[in-house]
């Protein structure tokens, strides 16, 4: 399996988030940082129409199975989640940069993943139909 590092990646961007991007919370390659592969980002995307589950998986889900950290599954919904993000940050540069601004600092997934959570929390009711991924381990 491969590893993905939620906490760490969280400290560097509450850092840069904290600090504004300046002095200790300057990151030159900030825009590196994926978002962060937690429960609630995939069912928001699910919900968004941006990602859609297979009727196996979306099965599996709905009867609540526990998954271990690193099951294929698991980690699919992770890695197209991270995938899904970059790809919405990509497309929202390109149509600025189309009208001539350049916005690579001001979009990044760590600002599109804060985004997404703060939207999964406020329509969480709405959402209700669309299951989120249970596993049990130390890096969520």
């Amino acid at each position: 399996a491969l590893p993905i590092c939620k906490r760490v990646q969280i400290l560097v961007a509450d850092t840069w988030t904290v600090l504004e991007g300046k002095g200790d919370g300057c990151f030159i390659d900030i825009s590196g940082v994926t978002m962060f592969a937690d429960y609630r980002i995939p069912q928001a995307l699910v919900h968004l129409g941006t990602m859609k589950y297979s009727e196996e998986l979306m099965k599996k889900l709905k009867e609540g199975v526990m998954f271990q950290y690193g099951d294929r599954q698991e980690m699919e919904i992770r890695g197209c989640s991270i995938w899904c993000v970059k790809l919405i940050c990509d497309h929202v540069q390109k149509i600025f940069k189309l009208k001539g601004q350049t916005m690579k600092e001001e979009i990044n997934a760590i600002l599109l993943d804060h985004y997404l959570w703060d939207y999964a929390r406020d329509h969480r009711e709405d959402m209700k139909d669309i299951p989120f991924h249970h596993v049990r381990c130390i890096y969520y």
